[in-house]
């Protein structure tokens, strides 16, 4: 099976982290998203990897050079317009094989069981399977209708607050898909093409199989700053537990210190808090919970609770 990985947004909703970097490069605990992305593909026996660029690409082709760090071969398909959710995958399609293609957005924080999802898709024979998940205001998404045998029956537009109190659908589009690429055929490469709007709809509309698989596990969008901040509280508490933290130890339960970081005795930190790489925490150090101190900083003092709710997230 083939990845796609859909890296070509400007990341408008993440700013100003994303003014500088390209969104699937922002660090969750100095761990570049795009590097857990491409980790998760090995695991799960994913063949080769396509990924598309857009905003700061040549960010992103020089951290992932040609995918030898990983032992997969990663083609690299440059925009160079913005072609929507899904006009990148008709731009590369000369480099699919016959394989089903797993795609992902670079935004979302997730435990979804992959194969769990690529073996559903085998079994029903889908030529699409949507990953969905379920959520307590649908006001704020479009939602996926499903019948009793998961087939996908509709795709419904945003409801406003009085639609919803007649609504008992809560299942909405999670980001992950499996699909045959044959379903591309119709389009042309160059031409904005969206997921949402027209191939989801149009396939349903011509009588396509369409499935989805409903996650319960962990799901969330990062594509703006409180969000972001909130995934990696969830990841220090353990609440989001698929994304392994590297040459990090936790003396205390919450409490995660970096390998290279010094932290003085005296210092008192409060959990949940993350000290990053060649950081010096000193004697005078007052670290409330919620705090992310990243990489090569210096904290002498009492940091003060931030934006994003108990602690400050210092990037």
């Amino acid at each position: 099976m083939q990845a796609v990985i859909l890296a070509g947004g400007k990341g408008t909703r993440l700013r100003p982290l994303t003014r500088q970097q390209p969104k699937p490069l922002v660090p969750l605990l100095e761990i570049p998203f795009l590097h857990w992305m491409v980790e998760r593909c090995c695991q799960v026996g994913v063949d080769s990897i396509v990924i598309s660029l857009g905003y700061r690409g040549d960010q992103i082709k020089d951290f992932l050079g040609d995918g030898s760090a990983w032992g997969i071969p990663i083609q690299l398909i440059q925009e160079s317009t913005p072609l929507d959710t899904a006009g990148a995958l008709v731009l590369a399609r000369p480099y699919f094989t016959k394989d089903p293609l797993l795609v992902f957005n670079a935004d979302i924080l997730t435990d979804l069981d992959l194969r769990a999802v690529m073996d559903y898709h085998r079994a029903t024979g889908s030529q699409a399977t949507l990953t969905l998940t379920r959520v307590a205001d649908i006001t704020a998404y479009g939602l996926v209708e499903l019948n009793v045998q998961g087939k996908i029956q509709s795709f419904r537009e945003k409801p406003s607050p009085a639609e919803a109190q007649l609504i008992t659908t809560n299942t909405i589009n999670a980001g992950t898909y499996v699909l045959d690429p044959a379903i591309f055929d119709a389009y042309q490469p160059g031409d904005p093409l969206s997921f949402e709007r027209q191939v989801f709809p149009q396939l349903l509309g011509r009588g396509g199989q369409m499935q989805g698989y409903i996650h319960e596990g962990y799901w969330r969008d990062l594509g703006n700053p409180a969000s972001y901040y909130q995934g990696q509280l969830d990841i220090l508490l353990g609440n989001m537990t698929d994304f392994p933290l590297v040459d990090v130890e936790q003396p205390q339960p919450g409490i995660w210190i970096h390998r290279t970081a010094q932290v003085a005795a005296e210092a008192s930190l409060s959990s949940p808090c993350y000290v990053g790489s060649h950081t010096v925490v000193g004697a005078r150090a007052v670290v409330p919970a919620g705090t992310i101190i990243a990489g090569d900083s210096w904290v002498d003092g009492r940091i003060a609770p931030g934006a994003y709710g108990q602690g400050t997230l210092l990037v």
